[in-house]
Protein backbone atom coordinates (compact mmCIF):
# COMPACT_ATOMS: atom_id res chain seq x y z
CA UNK A 1 0.00 0.00 0.00
CA UNK A 2 1.35 3.25 -1.02
CA UNK A 3 -0.53 5.45 1.70
CA UNK A 4 -1.65 4.48 5.03
CA UNK A 5 -5.37 6.37 5.10
CA UNK A 6 -4.90 6.34 8.76
CA UNK A 7 -2.95 8.31 10.99
CA UNK A 8 0.20 7.13 11.61
CA UNK A 9 1.65 7.79 15.28
CA UNK A 10 5.00 8.24 15.59
CA UNK A 11 5.55 8.29 11.84
CA UNK A 12 4.21 11.42 10.60
CA UNK A 13 4.16 15.36 10.71
CA UNK A 14 2.65 16.30 13.82
CA UNK A 15 1.93 19.78 12.69
CA UNK A 16 -0.62 18.09 9.86
CA UNK A 17 -0.76 14.16 9.83
CA UNK A 18 -0.96 12.78 6.26
CA UNK A 19 -4.55 10.91 7.52
CA UNK A 20 -5.79 14.24 8.62
CA UNK A 21 -4.82 16.42 5.45
CA UNK A 22 -8.58 16.40 3.45
CA UNK A 23 -6.75 17.03 0.24
CA UNK A 24 -4.40 14.32 0.94
CA UNK A 25 -6.64 11.41 1.23
CA UNK A 26 -9.25 12.67 -1.60
CA UNK A 27 -5.98 12.57 -3.93
CA UNK A 28 -5.29 9.04 -2.91
CA UNK A 29 -8.65 7.92 -2.89
CA UNK A 30 -9.57 9.90 -6.28
CA UNK A 31 -5.92 7.57 -7.86
CA UNK A 32 -7.73 4.03 -6.80
CA UNK A 33 -11.15 4.71 -7.97
CA UNK A 34 -8.70 5.98 -11.39
CA UNK A 35 -6.73 2.80 -11.13
CA UNK A 36 -10.02 0.69 -10.94
CA UNK A 37 -11.74 2.63 -13.39
CA UNK A 38 -8.98 2.33 -15.50
CA UNK A 39 -8.76 -1.39 -15.36
CA UNK A 40 -12.43 -1.74 -15.55
CA UNK A 41 -12.57 0.36 -19.26
CA UNK A 42 -9.22 -1.54 -20.31
CA UNK A 43 -11.36 -4.65 -21.66
CA UNK A 44 -13.25 -2.22 -23.71
CA UNK A 45 -10.14 -0.80 -25.14
CA UNK A 46 -10.34 2.66 -23.77
CA UNK A 47 -7.51 4.84 -21.65
CA UNK A 48 -8.27 7.01 -18.71
CA UNK A 49 -8.19 9.57 -21.45
CA UNK A 50 -10.19 8.76 -24.01
CA UNK A 51 -12.66 7.47 -21.01
CA UNK A 52 -12.79 11.44 -20.06
CA UNK A 53 -13.14 12.67 -23.98
CA UNK A 54 -15.88 10.17 -24.28
CA UNK A 55 -17.87 10.54 -21.60
CA UNK A 56 -17.82 14.25 -21.93
CA UNK A 57 -19.09 13.52 -26.01
CA UNK A 58 -21.83 11.48 -24.38
CA UNK A 59 -23.39 14.65 -23.01
CA UNK A 60 -22.55 16.91 -25.00
CA UNK A 61 -22.01 15.68 -28.83
CA UNK A 62 -21.01 18.00 -31.20
CA UNK A 63 -18.44 20.44 -29.68
CA UNK A 64 -15.19 21.48 -30.48
CA UNK A 65 -12.14 19.72 -29.00
CA UNK A 66 -11.71 23.09 -27.07
CA UNK A 67 -14.68 22.19 -24.87
CA UNK A 68 -14.04 18.35 -24.89
CA UNK A 69 -11.31 19.54 -23.07
CA UNK A 70 -12.27 21.99 -20.64
CA UNK A 71 -15.41 20.04 -19.95
CA UNK A 72 -13.40 16.87 -19.14
CA UNK A 73 -10.54 18.82 -17.56
CA UNK A 74 -8.01 17.26 -19.68
CA UNK A 75 -4.97 19.63 -20.24
CA UNK A 76 -5.04 20.18 -24.44
CA UNK A 77 -2.09 18.24 -25.63
CA UNK A 78 -3.54 15.24 -23.50
CA UNK A 79 -6.58 15.46 -24.94
CA UNK A 80 -5.36 16.30 -28.63
CA UNK A 81 -3.59 12.39 -28.27
CA UNK A 82 -6.70 10.94 -26.54
CA UNK A 83 -8.80 12.54 -29.86
CA UNK A 84 -6.34 11.37 -32.19
CA UNK A 85 -6.60 7.47 -31.00
CA UNK A 86 -10.52 7.80 -30.66
CA UNK A 87 -10.60 8.76 -34.56
CA UNK A 88 -8.55 6.03 -35.53
CA UNK A 89 -10.21 3.80 -33.51
CA UNK A 90 -13.58 5.01 -35.58
CA UNK A 91 -15.32 6.19 -32.56
CA UNK A 92 -15.47 10.21 -32.78
CA UNK A 93 -14.77 12.54 -36.10
CA UNK A 94 -13.71 15.80 -36.32
CA UNK A 95 -14.70 18.37 -38.85
CA UNK A 96 -13.49 22.09 -39.35
CA UNK A 97 -15.88 24.22 -37.57
CA UNK A 98 -18.05 25.81 -39.76
CA UNK A 99 -17.58 29.29 -38.71
CA UNK A 100 -13.85 28.93 -37.50
CA UNK A 101 -11.57 27.62 -39.38
CA UNK A 102 -8.92 27.36 -36.67
CA UNK A 103 -11.28 24.96 -34.35
CA UNK A 104 -12.68 21.62 -34.87
CA UNK A 105 -15.67 19.84 -33.77
CA UNK A 106 -15.77 16.35 -32.18
CA UNK A 107 -18.50 14.15 -32.72
CA UNK A 108 -19.53 10.61 -31.54
CA UNK A 109 -20.01 7.79 -34.26
CA UNK A 110 -22.14 5.07 -34.16
CA UNK A 111 -19.56 2.65 -32.22
CA UNK A 112 -18.69 5.21 -30.59
CA UNK A 113 -22.25 5.90 -28.67
CA UNK A 114 -22.65 2.03 -28.54
CA UNK A 115 -19.86 2.54 -25.97
CA UNK A 116 -21.79 4.67 -23.50
CA UNK A 117 -23.84 1.98 -21.38
CA UNK A 118 -20.78 -0.07 -21.07
CA UNK A 119 -18.58 1.90 -20.32
CA UNK A 120 -20.96 3.87 -17.89
CA UNK A 121 -21.53 0.47 -16.29
CA UNK A 122 -17.64 -0.22 -15.74
CA UNK A 123 -18.02 3.15 -13.88
CA UNK A 124 -20.97 2.70 -11.82
CA UNK A 125 -18.79 -0.29 -10.65
CA UNK A 126 -15.69 1.47 -10.14
CA UNK A 127 -18.15 3.87 -7.83
CA UNK A 128 -19.66 0.61 -6.10
CA UNK A 129 -16.46 -0.97 -5.62
CA UNK A 130 -15.13 2.30 -3.84
CA UNK A 131 -18.77 2.76 -1.60
CA UNK A 132 -18.78 -0.50 -0.64
CA UNK A 133 -20.11 -0.81 2.97
CA UNK A 134 -20.54 3.18 3.38
CA UNK A 135 -24.60 4.01 4.02
CA UNK A 136 -26.82 5.40 1.59
CA UNK A 137 -26.65 8.33 4.08
CA UNK A 138 -23.20 8.45 4.43
CA UNK A 139 -22.54 8.23 0.63
CA UNK A 140 -25.04 11.73 0.66
CA UNK A 141 -23.02 13.72 3.54
CA UNK A 142 -19.93 12.47 1.75
CA UNK A 143 -21.04 14.07 -1.56
CA UNK A 144 -22.56 17.07 -0.12
CA UNK A 145 -19.38 17.83 1.43
CA UNK A 146 -16.67 17.06 -1.40
CA UNK A 147 -19.63 19.66 -3.41
CA UNK A 148 -19.15 22.24 -1.03
CA UNK A 149 -15.36 21.88 -0.83
CA UNK A 150 -15.33 21.91 -4.56
CA UNK A 151 -17.57 25.04 -4.99
CA UNK A 152 -15.34 26.47 -1.39
CA UNK A 153 -12.23 26.37 -3.92
CA UNK A 154 -13.71 27.70 -6.92
CA UNK A 155 -15.52 30.72 -5.32
CA UNK A 156 -11.96 31.53 -3.79
CA UNK A 157 -10.74 31.34 -7.02
CA UNK A 158 -13.25 33.90 -8.24
CA UNK A 159 -12.51 36.36 -5.52
CA UNK A 160 -8.05 35.78 -5.96
CA UNK A 161 -7.05 37.59 -8.87
CA UNK A 162 -4.18 35.52 -10.89
CA UNK A 163 -0.91 37.05 -11.51
CA UNK A 164 -1.98 37.34 -15.11
CA UNK A 165 -5.15 39.68 -14.09
CA UNK A 166 -3.50 41.97 -11.71
CA UNK A 167 -2.73 45.45 -13.00
CA UNK A 168 0.43 47.26 -13.56
CA UNK A 169 0.83 50.08 -10.45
Amino acid sequence: MDFDIHETKGNDSEILPLGSSFGNVVRHVNRRIQRDLGERIASLGLTLGQWYALRTLWVADGITQIEVAQRSGIAGPAMVNAIRSLIAMGLVSRKIHPEDRRKYIVSLTDRGRALEEPALNAAIEANLAAMNGISESEREVCLRVLRRAYQNLANNDIRMPRSDDQLDL
